[in-house]
C-alpha cells in the first residue's frame, strides 16, 4: 500500500542553553560558527512543508532522515543534521531509525495522514560536531600532545565516553562502550570522514592531514 507523507521542517540553532533566532533570518549576514555553507540551506527549509508521496508503509525514519538531508544539502551533504520528530511540541529522539516512521506515528497514536514535524538541532557551541542516536561526537579545542593523530570524542548516552581516529575510526582508549555502539560509531566516522578533517583542521590544534597523501591522490 502506497501514502504520502505531509512533512513540516523547523531548525532550531542553539548556543549552551538558550536559541540562537539571529542566525536564521533569511536576510542576515551573519551566519554564526557553522558558517554560511550549513546555515544558508536551513534558512530556505526553516518553517516549510513538503510532500513525500507514493512511498510504502515500510518507508523508515532512516529513509526520512536521508530525505531531509538530501532536501536540505543535495548531493554535497556538507553536514550530519540531528533531527527528532515532535508531537505535542515535544522532541523525541528516535532510537531505532531502522523502523517504520509509520511504527512510531501508530505509538503515539498520531494520524499519518496529518503532517508530521520535524525538527532540526544545530549547536553552536564550539567543538560540538554532530548527534545521533544519542551518541554526541565532538572536538576539544586544544588537542596537542593527546593522540597522534586526528581523532573524536564519543559521549555515549552519558554512560560511556571515548576516542576514535578520523583516520580508519580505531577505538584509541581504553573505555568500554558496547560492541553495537562501536559498529555505529565507526560507520558514522566512515560516512563523515571528510567533514570530520576538516572540522578538526579548522577548529583544533592538532596535526593537520595531508588528505592527498592519506587517500594515495599523490605518492610523496
Amino acid at each position: 500500500m502506497k501514502m504520502d507523507y505531509k512533512i513540516y521542517l523547523t531548525v532550531r540553532v542553539y548556543v549552551d542553553e538558550h536559541m540562537d533566532i539571529e542566525v536564521l533570518k533569511p536576510h542576515n549576514s551573519q551566519y554564526g560558527i557553522n558558517g554560511k555553507e550549513i546555515i544558508e540551506p536551513l534558512r530556505k527549509v526553516n518553517g516549510m512543508e513538503y510532500c513525500i508521496r507514493d512511498v510504502s508503509e515500510e518507508f523508515t525514519v532512516e529513509d526520512l532522515w536521508h530525505w531531509i538531508d538530501h532536501k536540505v544539502y543535495g548531493d554535497s551533504m556538507v553536514f550530519s543534521l540531528g533531527k527528532y520528530l515532535v508531537f505535542d511540541n515535544v522532541r523525541y529522539i528516535v532510537e531505532d531509525i531502522k523502523l517504520p516512521l509509520k511504527y512510531y506515528l501508530d505509538r503515539m497514536s498520531f494520524n499519518p495522514e496529518n503532517v508530521v514535524d520535524v525538527q532540526i538541532l544545530l549547536s553552536e557551541n564550539a567543538g560540538d560536531v554532530f548527534r545521533d542516536d544519542g551518541i554526541r561526537y565532538y572536538m576539544h579545542s586544544r588537542e596537542r600532545g593527546k593522540h597522534n593523530e586526528p581523532h573524536v570524542h564519543v559521549d555515549v548516552r552519558h554512560e560511556y565516553f571515548g576516542s576514535f581516529s578520523i583516520l580508519d575510526g580505531r577505538k584509541l582508549t581504553d573505555d568500554y562502550i558496547k560492541a553495537k555502539d562501536i559498529k555505529k560509531i565507526q560507520k558514522k566516522i566512515a560516512d563523515n570522514r571528510g567533514p570530520l578533517i576538516e572540522f578538526w583542521n579548522l577548529h583544533t590544534d592538532g596535526l593537520t592531514v595531508d588528505l592527498n597523501q592519506k587517500w594515495e591522490l599523490i605518492h610523496y
